[in-house]
């Protein structure tokens, strides 16, 4: 059996480096003898994947339409309003690629959430008119987030692996079937432990925040130096700043992070921006809180048994939070806030529940991680049937 991943954004983010890594181990365990090659939008970053034996990277990149096919590209466009053949011209490189391999995971897992989709939903289109067999993995979308194009590509599909509950219901409302649900593959990503920085010592809070959730909510990295000021001043814990996302333009946590521990003097705990997604979770698991806007970051609490407060901005993080503590516990929306007050009433609600958060994630977490782990055999089930 021959897998071939593709959406992959590439591994300077690091919850796409641990779903790309978690997945290869899932489909090894399962299918040992099998070939995969991964699609990145970015294979230059993939050189964090090099460890990973027998992983073929190829770069999906589009190449413009020229010649005849230019003109046939511009009829498309401008007579029937359609960029159908233009994504399809500029992707040959890509299913050409393709064609050696039987089945394709997209793990772009919150895909469906952003934009049109208008290159993914080709991509998916020319694959199954291979004849290959296209599954979701690890997917979340919400309702706001549907069109009728998307509702069309999930339902040509021949599974969606879901990640949390509201999703499903969401997809099973929309009228799309084949729905498996198991939580995300990154659950599973084992940790790496370097060794603590200077200055770290009694109780710390993990801080990651990113120019993504900032673009949404002008004014938040004053908010943040706010926080960490309450923190150091009202509080007996000691802020560490986390990327998670880093070296890419205009995305860079620790690019923003260091601003904001600029603002505050340089006296802070910054994690460097080189470090693995399991050296991240390593350093992670040993806070005592974290809050988080990136969804990796978050799950790598969650599943060291963290208590966690997600800043959330789609159907993900509220779904996650539903599915491992019953209710949507410690979750908001980055847009929501105003002020370093906002945040801070989120840090004391987070250290008030903590107790039973750490208590409910140590209950759930040995079944959330074997039912990740599951997914594995859940697809090899679908392709067997």
């Amino acid at each position: 059996m021959r897998f071939l991943l593709y959406d992959h954004s590439g591994c300077y983010n690091r919850g796409c480096e641990a779903i790309v890594r978690t997945t290869v181990a899932m489909l090894r365990r399962c299918f040992p003898d099998c070939a995969i090659g991964l699609c990145s939008y970015d294979a230059a970053q993939d050189q964090a994947l090099c460890d990973i034996p027998e992983l073929t990277v190829f770069e999906t990149r589009l190449h413009k339409p020229a010649g005849i096919k230019k003109l046939i590209n511009a009829f498309y466009i401008k007579a029937l309003h359609t960029e159908r053949y233009y994504f399809k011209a500029a992707l040959a490189d890509t299913v050409r690629f393709a064609r050696d391999y039987d089945v394709c995971l997209l793990i772009g897992g919150d895909t469906f959430c952003y934009g049109d989709n208008a290159l993914v939903r080709s991509l998916t289109a020319q694959f199954k008119a291979m004849g290959k067999k296209v599954f979701a993995w690890g997917c979340s979308v919400g309702d706001t987030d549907l069109t009728a194009e998307k509702i069309a590509t999930l339902q040509s599909m021949d599974g969606i692996f879901t990640r949390e509950s509201l999703t499903e219901q969401v997809l099973k409302n929309a009228g799309v079937t084949s729905l498996v649900r198991r939580p995300d593959p990154a659950f599973t990503l084992p940790k790496e432990e370097l060794p603590l920085p200077e200055g770290w010592g009694g109780k710390t809070v993990g801080l990651n925040f990113s120019p993504l959730v900032d673009r949404c909510c002008p004014g938040l990295d004053d908010y943040v130096v706010g926080l960490i000021h309450y923190l150091e001043t009202e509080t007996d814990y000691t802020p560490v700043l986390i990327p998670h996302v880093t070296n890419i333009e205009e995305n860079d946590d620790h690019e923003y992070l260091a601003q904001i521990n600029e603002k505050c003097g340089g006296r802070l705990l910054l994690l460097p921006g080189d470090l693995s997604a399991s050296q991240y979770k390593g350093y992670v698991a040993r806070t005592d809180l974290f809050m988080g806007a990136r969804t990796h970051a978050i799950i790598g609490a969650y599943s060291s048994c963290v208590p966690a407060f997600a800043f959330g901005y789609n159907i993900k993080a509220r779904g996650i939070a539903t599915d491992l503590f019953g209710e949507v516990k410690c979750v908001k929306s980055v847009m929501d806030m105003t002020s370093a007050q906002d945040l801070i009433d989120c840090f004391n609600d987070l250290a008030a529940n903590a107790p039973a958060m750490k208590a409910r994630l140590q209950a759930v977490m040995p079944q959330t991680v074997a039912a990740s782990a599951s997914a594995g055999e859940a697809l090899k089930e679908m392709l067997e049937a």
